[in-house]
């Protein structure tokens, strides 16, 4: 029951017109350190799959991922849950500061979607990104339960970021909220060995860690793969 009462917070929080319109602002526009180092860790992680891939991203939000997703020959559904992050982001890149070519928007499909239930077909997808979402599900039944869906429509590759407690910045979360007693259930940090836990529950294995700012900032990407054959 805890569980789903986190995930419904989280979707409400975002499915909120004044959230999206920030979060196009704030995000579709950012062009600084942080927002570079995410984007080569997704790129790192998407080398060697194939132009003209079905690629999964979800949640897109407002759609930050898709210039890099098209510059690299993509076919993309971008996905979530909120129909207000979708709003925006078809917004933004048809009658935006941001605007795609024809050619580009062919290869793009807006789609709101649940990452619990996406009601896609098996394997459809040859790869999935799911970027800043896991850092809102505190617990490995929540994650798990997303991982098993992301695996169920997933053919080659899934790329998912979560907070890791390899970092400074880790460490002071857990400080400051022992300090105030107070127990988080929201961006918590977890250990690699749960995330490789929460992985291999779901016949999945890790091949590879790209964190951001290695010791320093929590927020990491995973490359993952399905340890049984297709």
């Amino acid at each position: 029951m805890i569980e789903l009462e986190r995930d419904i917070a989280v979707r409400k929080w975002f499915d909120q017109p004044q959230v999206a319109a920030e979060y196009v602002k704030r995000k579709n526009q950012q062009n600084n350190s942080k927002n570079r180092r995410e984007m080569q860790c997704i790129e790192a992680a998407l080398n060697g799959l194939s132009e003209n891939s079905l690629v999964l991203d979800l949640p897109t939000g407002t759609g930050r991922l898709l210039p890099m997703l098209l510059k690299r020959g993509f076919r993309v559904i971008a996905a979530d849950y909120s129909e207000h992050m979708l709003k925006q982001a078809k917004k933004y890149y048809t009658s935006g500061e941001y605007s795609l070519s024809a050619c580009e928007l062919n290869r793009v499909e807006f789609i709101q979607m649940d990452i619990m239930e996406t009601k896609m077909p098996d394997l459809h997808f040859d790869a999935c990104i799911c970027n800043r979402l896991f850092h809102h599900y505190p617990t490995s039944e929540i994650r798990q339960k997303a991982l098993r869906e992301l695996v169920r429509v997933t053919k080659e590759r899934i790329i998912v970021s979560y907070f890791s407690n390899v970092a400074l910045s880790s460490a002071r979360f857990h400080l400051k909220n022992y300090l105030r007693n107070k127990k988080p259930n929201d961006r918590v940090p977890i250990w690699p060995s749960v995330m490789l836990a929460d992985a291999a529950a779901t016949g999945l294995k890790i091949e590879k860690s790209f964190p951001i700012r290695y010791g320093l900032s929590p927020q990491t990407y995973l490359k993952l793969s399905s340890k049984h054959p297709l």
